[in-house]
């Protein structure tokens, strides 16, 4: 009988519905034992797909469990780090959750970390924020109460801004990927792959080669005015508002190209996103209507039987009110496919650098043990 592969352990934060965890799942090299979140839809999401072994909590309220961690995975909340906010950075509670990211890594000692966001945390608070994040990352230890930080746990990093597309994503998305290596393992982090640079998937092979069922999961048509529908059929395929005249009726307003921009089969989509006003659903390239959610979830790609969990019931009446739940959680999401790539580089390095693998066995039991057994009494700090 064929030996299960050994897999690298990994502690999942901020991991919302899951795309990064699935992503690291799906490239055969680590196992999620423990994750955590606070958006209810999305952690039961998460479990619906994924498992059991997500706590729904405060990260700032949440004893660190003891569980083996080969590889931390982390994507915390990017919208004080992005240029389309306010930019606000380390000004408000939000954009300091990095700090629980370095309380992780400081109680856990993980061989290796992957963090996810926006390419705004390296400018934000006139590159203050990047400074002082980057230092908890190399230094986590010296964040810590009564830690000096000398002999505490150090990373190298590299950080790189990644255009997802590049990896295999159907959707231009730029994010910036750090990734750190603990530095007693005298190997330097990977770059992160490009295996698509030159051969990108497109809307049309996305969207247009397998045609979606009108009764899919999290396919929701029919949500846009009259109005809406007139606009749409005025603006070509890759064109946004700016293509109707501005002193036709149906003529907007708009700040950003996103607004009523359809997509343009062609090419990878722009940027899906998690909210928004009116005219920044994304828009189908053919029919003249915003995008539904299970569109947007295989341009974040995300496979068809990955299902979306909102509390709604399946009626065209509570389409409306689930439509913004389940945007939430696909535009917060790390594109699963680009997560594999990033983690099957980081789990070679680690392979190259003797870190051992775990057994299957192993990885079983940390996922049923992880939520009974806090690690001593370490309580969580606030931000």
């Amino acid at each position: 009988m064929a030996r299960r592969q050994q897999r690298y352990a990994a502690v999942s934060l901020f991991a919302g519905c899951g795309g990064m965890d699935l992503g690291a799942e799906a490239s055969g090299r680590a196992r999620v034992v423990w994750a955590i979140d606070n958006e209810h839809w999305a952690v039961e999401t998460y479990r619906h797909n994924l498992g059991n072994h997500i706590v729904e909590a405060d990260i700032t309220q949440t004893p660190v469990p003891d569980v083996p961690c080969d590889i931390l995975l982390a994507g915390p909340p990017c919208q004080d780090y992005s240029t389309l906010w306010n930019h606000d950075g380390l000004k408000t509670a939000r954009g300091n959750l990095f700090r629980q990211v370095a309380r992780y890594l400081h109680h856990l000692r993980p061989a290796a970390f992957v963090l996810e966001n926006v390419p705004g945390l390296l400018s934000a608070n006139h590159g203050a924020a990047w400074t002082l994040v980057r230092h908890a990352l190399r230094a986590p230890s010296a964040l810590q109460p009564g830690e000096s930080g000398r002999g505490g746990v150090r990373y190298d990093l590299t950080a790189q801004v990644v255009d997802m597309a590049d990896l295999g994503v159907p959707q231009h998305r730029d994010r910036l990927i750090v990734i750190g290596v603990r530095r007693d393992l005298r190997v330097r982090p990977p770059a992160v792959p490009a295996p698509f640079a030159d051969a990108h998937r497109t809307v049309s092979e996305v969207l247009d080669k397998f045609p979606l069922a009108d009764n899919a999961p999290n396919h929701e048509l029919g949500l846009d005015s009259p109005d809406v529908v007139e606009r749409l059929k005025l603006i070509p395929p890759g064109g946004n508002y700016e293509m109707i005249d501005s002193d036709h009726p149906l003529a907007v307003k708009g700040l950003i190209s996103h607004v009523y921009k359809r997509l343009d089969p062609r090419k990878p989509a722009y940027t899906v996103i998690a909210g928004g006003g009116g005219g920044t659903h994304g828009y189908h390239h053919v029919e003249p209507r915003r995008l539904s959610n299970r569109e947007k979830a295989r341009l974040q790609g995300f496979p068809d039987d990955f299902v979306f969990q909102h509390g709604c019931r399946p009626n065209p009446r509570s389409a409306r009110s689930a439509y913004p739940r389940v945007r939430r959680q696909v535009g917060n999401a790390v594109p699963p496919p680009a997560a594999e790539v990033i983690v099957g580089a980081l789990a070679t390095r680690l392979a190259e650098a003797g870190v051992p693998p775990r057994s299957a066995r192993e990885l079983i039991t940390a996922r049923k043990e992880g939520q009974r057994r806090p690690l001593g009494q370490q309580l969580a700090l606030s931000v």
